[in-house]
């Protein structure tokens, strides 16, 4: 299963974990999740007081499926989920949770980090840190 969006609301990480694991089956040997979070100092500006998060397309969530898809496809997971924050954010706000589950544990951490990567080129959505 694939659940992937894009919000501007803080990401209920507990909650949408609960409802990620009342989906799985027996087939699932490890789940693995990748919880990013805004941190400083940061790339451009050390001391930002706030960071934009900007959609670069039109269609983010179009984006973001198409990588759990090909996650999924590429190390064989049994479920993805990807939410990504958009809007103003500050230091240690939720920027990025990805849960992924499959029937090994090797699969699923190279599955969550190739995510994450594919996410943090920021073809599609711009990371700007604010003075």
């Amino acid at each position: 299963m694939i659940t992937a969006f894009s919000t501007s609301h803080e990401i209920d990480h507990l909650d949408l974990y609960r409802a990620f694991l009342e989906r799985e089956t027996d087939c699932t040997g490890t789940v693995v999740i990748h919880h990013g979070r805004v941190k400083r100092p940061g790339k451009q500006v050390p001391d930002f007081t706030r960071v934009e998060l900007n959609p670069l397309v039109k269609d983010v969530e179009a984006r973001l499926t198409a990588i759990a898809h090909q996650a999924e496809e590429r190390f064989k997971l049994n479920q993805v989920l990807i939410v990504h924050r958009l809007g103003t954010i500050g230091a240690c706000d939720s920027v990025l949770l990805a849960i992924v589950s499959g029937t090994t544990r090797d699969r699923c951490f190279a599955a969550c980090s190739w995510i994450v990567d594919e996410i943090k080129q920021e073809e599609f959505i711009a990371l700007v840190e604010v003075a």
